[in-house]
């Protein structure tokens, strides 16, 4: 019989957007989170115990769009618009890449993300040059131990020719990446296709169709500055009966009312990534959606680690504070002055982070709870037990220089600010004399 991975977090207060309240131990089996207790200062042998006293437990966060293997080029866009950083950085850079490369850049990408308390991430790899990168990247995904949605997309050669009105359908070899892989627990392999903006409807039916027949969920970017109001991507999809669930559409800054409408009625899920969109000029962050449909799927990624801070929570402020300024304008422009919060902070973090656990595929959740995959990071209590936070403790107020400990799927990623079965020290050097050959 096989043994079981056994844990108790004990001592451990628990965030949930209520008040903080006493201490409680977390009980973990085979990565799962199997009771949460009173503590009682007494465990059975055999569990991993793991001293929570002095920490606070937020579950495992997840970003809903982000490319990966930029992660060690931070800084590089941050100054470019769309089209320079589509050149410089999805062409030229992209090029120079190798499969071996690829798979210590994503790595540490993946790591790096962990750190920053993700537990689950939608990587949209644009970098499939060969077989090798498609293979190197997803195997990197599956030894990080993170939750990995791995959107296969497009080669970084020929982009004119696959981003510009394209004919080309998307790389058969997905098809081999979703037989190979679909056993493994911690990755699940989708398909970034092009979308109305970038390839013609008869490449965007056909790549949704293979998609289909694969059972792999479908990300592509609309509403993507001019290109949004040009084409109106979500008619075209809707008109074609392309539009369902099964999609996740990034961006959407540059879509019509009555496309947002559209997406809200199919289900789709929308990320959006506030720095980067208003940064290489998208357009604004798609509030409005959120604003004019309560029932929308939306999430939040960092999208570019090359021009966008890694955070995840700052991600998710800028979009409350600027979605909270939108609805105030709305009402400031009818002269009236507004009396209501339009988004209480702490509904914002646990909303933002739903429906992306749900697409998922995963069996995360952004609260800690029983049955759930036990994804948990744990903030140093003594920084954040001042002023008013322990009876209001607003999410924004959480720092990652705070997070001390981080469990993914019930397993030890870092202990009290001690890497656990990663030597993230010499992937970071490794990774660094890669940035520095790219770059040269």
């Amino acid at each position: 019989m096989k043994k079981k991975n056994m844990m108790i977090i004990k001592n451990i207060r628990i965030f949930d957007g209520a008040p903080i309240s006493g201490a409680k131990d977390i009980y973990i089996e085979d990565g799962i989170i199997t009771a949460i207790k009173e503590s009682t200062g007494e465990y059975d042998q055999g569990h991993i115990i793991v001293d929570g006293k002095g920490m606070l437990a937020v579950a495992g966060m997840t970003d809903s769009h982000k490319h990966v293997w930029q992660a060690p080029f931070k800084g590089y866009s941050a100054d470019q618009l769309l089209l320079e950083y589509l050149d410089k950085v999805c062409g030229d850079m992209a090029q120079k890449i190798s499969a071996e490369q690829l798979y210590q850049l994503n790595l540490y990408g993946y790591l790096q993300a962990a750190a920053s308390g993700v537990s689950n991430v939608f990587d949209w790899s644009h970098i499939m040059n060969s077989e090798a990168h498609a293979d190197a990247a997803v195997q990197a995904a599956i030894d990080s131990g993170m939750n990995v949605l791995f959107f296969h997309s497009t080669s970084a050669f020929g982009r004119d020719k696959l981003w510009n009105n394209s004919t080309i359908p998307h790389q058969p070899y997905v098809e081999q990446l979703v037989r190979s892989y679909q056993d493994q627990s911690n990755v699940r392999i989708g398909m970034g296709i092009r979308g109305p903006e970038f390839a013609t409807m008869e490449v965007n039916r056909a790549d949704i169709e293979l998609a289909a027949s694969l059972d792999c969920p479908v990300s592509m970017h609309l509403g993507s500055s001019i290109l949004g109001k040009i084409h109106q991507p979500v008619r075209q999809l809707a008109e074609h009966g392309l539009l369902s669930e099964r999609l996740n559409l990034v961006h959407c800054s540059t879509l019509s009312p009555e496309e947002y409408g559209m997406i809200a009625e199919a289900g789709c899920l929308v990320s959006i990534t506030p720095e980067a969109e208003m940064q290489t000029a998208l357009g604004y962050p798609a509030v409005a959606l959120l604003a004019d449909h309560p029932s929308a799927k939306w999430a939040i990624g960092t999208d570019i680690p090359t021009g966008a801070t890694d955070s995840l929570i700052f991600q998710q402020r800028l979009l409350l504070q600027y979605y909270r300024g939108y609805k105030n304008q709305r009402l400031i422009d009818q002269m009236q002055f507004p009396t209501d919060m339009p988004y209480k902070a702490n509904e914002f973090f646990f909303d933002s982070m739903a429906h992306a656990n749900s697409y998922s595929g995963f069996n995360v959740s952004a609260k800690i709870e029983v049955g759930k995959n036990a994804c948990i990071n744990l903030f140093q209590w003594d920084q954040l037990e001042m002023g008013g936070f322990g009876q209001h403790p607003a999410f924004y107020f959480l720092q990652e220089e705070q997070l001390r400990t981080i469990v993914v799927n019930g397993k030890l990623f870092k202990l009290d600010g001690g890497w656990i079965n990663h030597d993230f020290q010499a992937l970071s050097h490794q990774v660094q004399e890669i940035a520095k050959g790219i770059l040269s």
